[in-house]
């Protein structure tokens, strides 16, 4: 009994330790966010001015998340096919942006 308990208590350091480094590493490098509170949004991408978007990941319902490597500007792609843009984003700065509802469909988004 006693060799288990050791064990789950690493295991809980482990953790502690990962979730540790995970904030620092956030805090430090921070991150950019679009929020799409009405689910238009079919992907979200980081232009980097190279000719290669990069692709942001959905890491919960609504959310996309990325980390830019050097400056870009966000490119929204809703499910109806148009397209709009989220703003600038610059490594080591936070960005966030919410979808608003004429970005997929009104007079200030563009037709791909």
């Amino acid at each position: 009994m006693h060799r288990y308990f050791f064990s789950l208590r690493i295991a809980g350091l482990v953790i502690l330790a990962a979730i540790a480094v995970a904030s620092i590493d956030l805090w430090l490098n921070e991150f950019a966010v679009v929020h799409d509170p009405e689910g238009k949004v079919a992907r979200v991408l980081v232009e980097h001015g190279d000719g290669r978007p990069r692709a942001m990941r959905e890491f919960a319902a609504g959310y996309w998340a990325g980390r830019p490597r050097r400056d870009g500007a966000i490119r929204i792609v809703c499910k109806s096919g148009v397209e709009a843009s989220g703003g600038y984003v610059t490594p080591g700065l936070r960005t966030t942006y919410t979808v608003r509802p004429d970005d997929c469909g009104g007079v200030a988004a563009r037709a791909s």
